[in-house]
């Protein structure tokens, strides 16, 4: 298991795959097309070699959540289609993290949603696309976020 400070620091390294992407699919403008997509879906593989390391737990730690931080809880992400608790913890909290990130920011194809937007669609996902713990103690944090900013 890992603790909460390792998925803080290996996280941020969830998509460095991308770097193994052509700058003609990273940096299209435009929703990808299919196959353009499947390209796009090697990043969590490329990510995981490049970050795995005999040495350093970190970087291990980092290489399972390049890898893992697009399955879903019922089977129907990539890249190895794992379901459930097959899916690494550390991938599924990195998981909704990505997706609110993804949603409250506007893209050239999308506006950004608003932050109660976001939480209305990762809840509703939770069992589908999500852990439904680990998006319920996403809601507990936002809440408490939120009254300590009031």
């Amino acid at each position: 298991d890992h603790d909460v400070t390792g998925i803080r620091l290996a996280a941020p390294l969830h998509d460095v795959g991308k770097i193994g992407i052509p700058d003609s699919i990273l940096l299209s403008g435009d929703r990808l097309s299919d196959d353009d997509f499947e390209v796009m879906k090697g990043h969590c593989v490329i990510g995981a070699d490049l970050l795995a390391s005999d040495d350093v737990p970190l970087l291990n730690l980092a290489a399972e959540i390049a890898l893992s931080h697009h399955e879903r809880w019922d089977g129907a992400g990539y890249p190895l289609r794992q379901r459930g608790e097959e899916i690494p913890l550390s991938g599924r909290i990195v998981a909704v993290a990505d997706t609110f990130d993804a949603l409250t920011h506007a893209r050239p194809y999308k506006r950004a949603w608003s932050v109660g937007d976001a939480v209305a669609e990762i809840e509703a996902l939770a069992g589908k696309a999500f852990d439904p713990d680990v998006v319920a103690a996403f809601g507990e944090v936002l809440a408490s976020d939120a009254e300590a900013a009031a």
